[in-house]
């Protein structure tokens, strides 16, 4: 297990330190050259083709109600959604893409695509399968973190 942990635990560092950077100056994806961070192309992406609320944004994704409606707000100013009030309740809001944010998730998706391709070109099935494993045991540790934490209070 030691043979390679401490090129593991840099390799790891560094990755998560480019993303973090990235995600702060944003992705340029936008045809006026607009910036996204990773959560805004989330929100994009999971209202995908079907029409969502604030509430099942924030439960799928995970986070905050508050910080999905101040997402939506932007991408909504940004003219990449529409909100559409519910005709049975008021309250309740749908949201769902425009042409440009449909265009916007398909690039995203191109982009993703292309970056997969790189990454697995030269790879192999069993290597493959050793790297799902090891991003799966990398999620459940995030999990398993979160629990800990959750104990601790």
């Amino acid at each position: 297990m030691a043979n390679y942990y401490n090129e593991i635990n840099k390799m790891l560092d560094k990755i998560l330190l480019k993303i973090f950077i990235h995600d702060m100056e944003g992705f340029k994806l936008g045809a006026g050259s607009e910036d996204f961070s990773f959560l805004e192309f989330q929100v994009l992406r999971k209202i995908g083709h079907h029409r969502k609320k604030t509430v099942d944004l924030a439960d799928e994704l995970k986070i905050s109600r508050a910080a999905i409606t101040t997402m939506v707000k932007r991408l909504i100013s940004k003219g990449y959604l529409t909100r559409k009030q519910s005709e049975g309740d008021r309250r309740v809001s749908y949201f769902q893409l425009t042409e440009p944010g449909k265009e916007m998730v398909l690039k995203s998706y191109r982009i993703q695509k292309q970056l997969m391709d790189f990454i697995l070109a030269d790879i192999s099935v069993n290597e493959e399968r050793t790297i799902l494993k090891f991003l799966s045991k990398i999620n459940q540790a995030s999990s398993l973190n979160q629990t800990i934490e959750a104990d601790k209070k």
